[in-house]
């Protein structure tokens, strides 16, 4: 992004800063400038009034399949209490912008990490705590609370920044077409030609699928995470934090959802209760029941290039069972 756009406007501290450049290191990490960005002494000023940074560590942090680094960013301070631990990760704008926005309603449930300054192509966020759920795993309620308030608070918001892209027919054309096609040939040599062949001719027919165009056109669009699954989802003392925002989208409410709970599971029924409080009004039936039709197509699309990569033979058909099975849209 441009150093003139407000999502960038934190811009990183100039490299004479004793707390940039010159900041002592963990010797298997390069030094890297604009770390503690004025922001980020902000920040530190408003967790522990009156305390400096003293020294600042950073060390390399396992982060998830698209990332280009991710750091951990350990800040030591004069007050003597317990360091401060934030994560630095290359980002790209619509990242930033998704999380900037998700900030509105970072206090009501609680799973929003906190962002503490960004840049052109990278974020700072304070380290969520906890592990990443496992499937099957209970997930905390607080992240249905979230996710309801995050989809009210932004239902039909044409000011969240174009950077973010809009789930639309012509989305999911480019999803399918310049996006997940080209990885099926990258990866052909992995599995047989007859389940490569059988990915191709599903994705060629979800992306020029007629029924796409309807079905978004019913579907209420609002700032979805668009990437929500166990390894996203950090839980601690039974509370969860949604992190990676890198799928940021405009698009329909079950795209959040669908990944972790049935439609008709407790945990849908209280997001349902959390929306309704929040709005004042019944969430639509459509939001469900269609939300979840169409998450049944899109999601296993376009996850089927990290399948094609990292999964079997077999749980490559499976996902391909369920985007042949979710083609019938009407």
């Amino acid at each position: 992004m441009s150093t003139d756009n407000p999502l960038s406007a934190d811009t990183p501290m100039s490299t004479d800063n004793p707390l940039s450049a010159d900041t002592p290191m963990s010797t298997d990490t390069p030094m890297t400038g604009g770390i503690v960005t004025p922001a980020v002494l902000e920040w530190v000023g408003r967790v522990r009034p009156g305390a400096v940074v003293a020294q600042c560590t950073v060390r390399p942090l396992a982060g998830g399949a698209v990332a280009r680094r991710v750091e951990r960013v350990t800040l030591h301070l004069t007050d003597g209490g317990e360091p401060l631990e934030l994560v630095r990760k290359d980002a790209p704008g619509l990242e930033i912008a998704g999380l900037r926005a998700a900030q509105a309603i970072r206090r009501a449930g609680g799973a929003i990490p906190e962002l503490v300054a960004c840049g052109d192509g990278w974020l700072i966020t304070t380290l969520a705590p906890g592990s990443a759920l496992d499937w099957g795993d209970a997930v905390p309620a607080n992240l249905f609370d979230t996710l309801a308030e995050l989809h009210a608070r932004y239902l039909g918001d044409a000011s969240l920044p174009g950077v973010i892209p809009r789930v639309t027919a012509d989305w999911f054309r480019g999803l399918c077409l310049g996006w997940v096609e080209p990885r099926l040939r990258e990866h052909a040599g992995r599995h047989p030609a007859e389940t490569m062949r059988r990915a191709r001719a599903l994705v060629g027919r979800a992306a020029r699928l007629p029924a796409v165009a309807a079905v978004l056109a019913e579907l209420p669009a609002t700032l979805v995470h668009g990437d929500v699954h166990p390894g996203n989802v950090l839980v601690e003392a039974g509370q969860a934090t949604l992190i990676d925002w890198g799928n940021s989208r405009v698009g329909p409410t079950a795209l959040d959802l669908a990944n972790l709970e049935a439609a008709d599971s407790p945990s849908v029924a209280r997001y349902a209760r959390t929306w309704e409080r929040v709005t004042g009004m019944p969430l639509p039936s459509v939001v469900i029941e269609l939300g979840y039709r169409w998450a049944a197509l899109q999601l296993p699309v376009q996850y089927l290039p990290w399948m094609l990569e990292h999964r079997s033979t077999g749980d490559v058909e499976a996902a391909l069972d369920r985007v042949e099975q979710a083609l019938d849209l009407g």
